[in-house]
This record gives C-alpha cells, sequence and structure tokens, in this order.
C-alpha cells in the first residue's frame, strides 16, 4: 500500500480534524446555506423558510422513467468494461480478461439488497424499485468497495449475506474508520483492507496464479464532498470516499491495455468560492476513464415530502454534499469520462415525479452542452436497473 506524496507524514491531512484521524471534514469551505441558521427559502406553501418547493410535472417528456429488467451481466465478450445498475449506487462491474481464458474480475460496489435503507427493516425510507435479481444470483465478484457508511450505502444484512455466500472468495475495501465495523460485523480481518484517501493498494483475486498480471486490481481511495453517520453521535467520525480503479491487462500479440473505472460514491460538487477542485484533480491523475458512475440525486428524500407533492430546492444544504444532475455532468467533464453512468435516484424515491426529475434534468443539461449519452464516446446516460452497460478497451 502507498501514500500519495502530497501528503506529508508530519503534517495532519486537511481532511482530519484530529490528529487521531477519528473526526473527518470536507477540507474545502462549504457554502454558507449548509448552516440551518442561513435557510431563508418562503417558496414552499406553509412551509416559510424552509428549502422546499412544489415538484414539477414532466408527463409530456420524451425520456422513459427508469424500469427494473432481468439482468444479463452482459455478453460473453473478454475485451470490454461491464458495468450493471444493481439499483441506487450499487454496481457490479467486470473487468476485461487477457484472454477467455482468465478468471472474470467483478467488484460490486455500494450493495445494498434490503427493503429500507435504515438501521432495521421496519425503520428508514423504504425501495420505490427492487434489486433486480437476489444476492446469491449474481456472478461469481471479488471485491466489495464502500463508499461511506450511511445506510443506503452501507446495509448489514447485505454484507453479513455476502460473508455467508462467498466467505473468503470476497475482499472488502472501505474508507478509513470503517474497518472496525466490519470487523464487528463478522468480516475476518485479512479480508478488509482500509483506506484514506489518496492511498491505493494492489490486489490479487483469489486462488490466481502469480505469473498472471491481469490477475491484480489497484484500488485507490480518492477524495468525495459529503459526510458520513449513522446514528446521532457518530458524524463525521469515518471517512468518506470516491473510488479509482486500474488494471493492466497484458494479452499476448497485443499491446499493453489500461483500464480506468470511477466509483463517486455519494458527493456534493458546490463549495463557498466555486466547484470543488479535487474532481479536475482525479481526472488529471488518473482520468481518462473508461467507464464512471456518477450521483444525479434530486428530491427530499423524506417520503412523506415527495407524497406532499414538494421537492428540495436547489440550494446549499443539500449541493454541497449532493450533486445535482447539472452538477455531475460538470464533475463527468472535470474526470474526463469517456462513458458515464447516472446512479443514486429512482431507487429509494418517494414519488414517480421525484424517480424521474434526475433523469429530465440530466438529458435537458446534456443539450446545452453537447454531450451525447453513455454509449457516445464522451457522453453521460441512464440505464435501466438491472441493465449493463458495455464499454470497449
Amino acid at each position: 500500500m502507498s501514500t500519495d506524496s502530497k501528503t506529508s507524514i508530519s503534517e495532519r491531512p486537511s481532511h482530519h480534524a484530529n490528529s487521531s484521524a477519528t473526526l473527518f471534514r470536507n477540507p474545502w469551505e462549504e457554502p454558507e446555506e449548509t448552516s440551518f441558521s442561513n435557510w431563508q427559502l418562503p417558496t414552499a406553501p406553509g412551509w416559510p423558510g424552509l428549502p422546499f418547493e412544489w415538484a414539477k410535472e414532466f408527463a409530456q417528456h420524451s425520456h422513459k422513467p427508469v424500469e427494473v429488467v432481468k439482468p444479463t451481466f452482459g455478453s460473453e465478450r473478454s475485451d470490454a468494461v461491464k458495468a450493471t445498475w444493481l439499483g441506487h449506487a450499487s454496481f457490479l462491474v467486470e473487468l476485461p480478461r487477457a484472454s477467455p481464458k482468465e478468471t472474470t474480475i467483478r467488484i460490486l460496489y455500494d450493495p445494498i439488497f434490503s427493503d429500507r435503507a435504515g438501521p432495521s427493516q421496519w425503520t428508514g425510507p423504504r425501495r420505490r424499485l427492487p434489486p433486480p435479481c437476489k444476492l446469491e444470483d449474481l456472478p461469481e465478484f471479488h471485491f466489495v468497495v464502500t463508499s461511506h457508511n450511511h445506510y443506503d450505502h452501507l446495509d448489514l444484512p447485505t454484507i453479513q449475506s455476502i460473508h455467508k455466500l462467498r466467505g473468503s472468495n470476497v475482499h472488502f475495501i472501505v474508507p478509513l474508520g470503517n474497518k472496525t465495523w466490519f470487523k464487528s460485523s463478522g468480516i475476518p480481518t485479512d479480508r478488509i483492507t482500509e483506506l484514506d484517501w489518496w492511498q491505493d493498494v494492489t490486489l490479487r483475486i483469489p486462488d490466481s496464479k502469480p505469473s498472471s498480471p491481469s490477475s491484480k486490481v489497484r484500488f485507490i481511495c480518492t477524495p468525495a464532498q459529503h459526510q458520513s453517520g449513522r446514528g446521532v453521535n457518530d458524524r463525521r467520525t469515518t471517512l468518506w470516499a470516491s473510488w479509482v480503479v486500474e488494471q493492466v491487462i497484458h494479452s499476448p500479440n497485443l499491446p499493453t491495455r489500461r483500464v480506468s473505472v470511477y466509483h463517486a460514491g455519494d458527493t456534493g460538487y458546490m463549495t463557498s468560492t466555486g466547484p470543488c477542485p479535487v474532481f479536475k484533480e482525479i481526472g488529471e491523475k488518473y482520468g481518462p476513464f473508461n467507464i464512471s458512475m456518477l450521483p444525479i440525486w434530486r428530491g427530499g428524500t423524506l417520503s412523506f415530502i415527495a407524497r406532499m407533492g414538494l421537492r428540495l430546492t436547489d440550494h446549499g444544504l443539500t449541493s454541497a454534499v449532493h450533486a445535482t444532475p447539472a452538477q455531475a455532468l460538470l464533475i463527468h467533464q472535470d474526470l474526463k469520462s469517456q462513458h458515464s453512468l447516472a446512479m443514486h435516484f429512482a431507487t429509494f424515491a418517494g414519488s414517480d415525479v421525484e424517480a424521474f426529475e434526475p433523469i429530465v434534468e440530466l438529458t435537458s443539461e446534456r443539450e446545452k452542452l453537447n454531450i451525447g449519452d453513455w454509449a457516445e464516446e464522451g457522453g453521460f446516460g441512464v440505464i435501466d436497473i438491472g441493465e449493463t452497460a458495455e464499454v470497449d478497451v
């Protein structure tokens, strides 16, 4: 495991809020509107001072809403990156192989197969759309990557079921401070790797031959602008992150190929001085990316707000930690992503309108920026839950 050269051993990293690495912060200045005392948005009837407005209707929009389809997990091709959306921020990514005889490497991101995103199956937001399959129906995977410990990204029943089903054949990669939770959940210590921002680790899939360089995968923990916490007393006590995955493929009689995949986890984009600069830094260091998975959250999260016909406004309170679809397009450009897929919407939405609005905004803003759909070079788009996107390498 290595640490980026910019991180001095003698200095506390700017995202560490104390010297013991048990409290974290976003090192960029957050908009002042993130303070409740600065809310001044009397736009919602009956909700003076709160950032709500009436939800919009999109009945005439040409794009279709997201559906759940039965997954095929892609074709038999060995020369493509394949990303299957499992709902919310969960993706199963399959990396290319040096030859059809090589073991297929798959990475599972932020898996949640539970009906609710909460401390129990009686509390927390309920899924609007179900997973496209059962956990046991997934093809063999070797790594599980977690972006942060919010319930909609880190689900205890799912993690425990993965360990029960796959045992020592799966390795868990987590941001700093989360290893203790995984150990307490029954995951063996040697099956967990914990990283700080800008740290990386190269791992080999289980039972692979040391002579096969394509069996190695490099995981890089990269920054995100978000927060963490699973209760009232642990806010920001564990780190949140985005993730870069790199692989070098050595195929017979072919040039060496580099594969790079990016998963944003959950992140905002705006700071008090403008766009967060870290995405351009990630793009310069590790881009261009063959495929990226980016959140386009838009709405209220709280189901009762959506059922009342309200939605959150575009406001510093939300944009500091959740990128809008328009801001996700800017992240896409900062990263130099060749193909980007939308996530973190529709699955736990409180209404059909809330689920559809991110798609409308994404397609509208994409046209303004002359950006194509995800399958086009430099494009960004939406797939159905259970659908697989394949990108040539």
